[in-house]
């Protein structure tokens, strides 16, 4: 049941299934289930989030990204496959999609991504990062998507990014003056079928 995502234990019957996809020119073999986001398939979202953030930012080895809502874990598979030398980290709420995601990163080979089950609205991390994206969840509300994105305030470095995807008919304007209040700035970087990809940077 789709309006679970976003809760820390889906009741929903288990439906586990193993989806092949290209995402940025990567191929990818993932584990999805019911109660997990966009279980069918990579959302188009997240698509054309890594694809711009990709298009626009050349990873260095030892640099820092975060996830906040890393569901069953495509976008940082796909990243950490075309740059395996940088330290991933992504947050997801529901334990079914944190569980998918570690075995989907040792499906595909990957190992450089630390995956935390928490709430990435209120998340406390040692680490501050160079780059944190999000593909926030819409269902579970205005006031939580809000809160992502302060909440990527707090965790990225200065002079570092934070990149959302989110489609003007459920708030993309909102989202983006929320989060030029919150770091003086924010570009909509790319514009496809309705979707905003939005990018602010940390000034101080």
């Amino acid at each position: 049941m789709n309006e679970q995502y976003f809760s820390n234990n889906p009741q929903s019957k288990h439906d586990e299934k193993q989806i092949e996809t290209v995402v940025n020119g990567i191929e990818l073999k993932l584990i999805t289930d019911s109660g997990v986001f966009s279980r069918d398939r990579v959302d188009y979202g997240s698509q054309r989030l890594i694809e711009t953030f990709s298009e626009n930012v050349s990873l260095e080895d030892e640099q820092r990204v975060l996830e906040l809502g890393s569901g069953y874990g495509p976008i940082l598979i796909t990243l950490a496959k075309g740059a395996p030398g940088v330290h991933y980290t992504g947050v997801e709420l529901n334990e079914r999609a944190f569980d998918l995601a570690k075995r989907n990163a040792e499906l595909n080979q990957v190992g450089a991504i630390e995956w935390i089950l928490d709430d990435a609205t209120t998340v406390e991390l040692s680490d501050q990062y160079d780059f944190v994206l999000t593909n926030p969840p819409i269902r579970a509300g205005k006031k939580t998507v809000h809160e992502f994105l302060t909440h990527a305030y707090k965790q990225v470095k200065p002079k570092g990014s934070v990149w959302a995807v989110i489609q003007k008919k459920q708030g993309a304007p909102s989202l983006m003056k929320h989060m030029e209040d919150i770091f003086g700035n924010a570009t909509k970087v790319k514009q496809d079928k309705g979707y905003w990809i939005i990018m602010s940077e940390k000034e101080v």
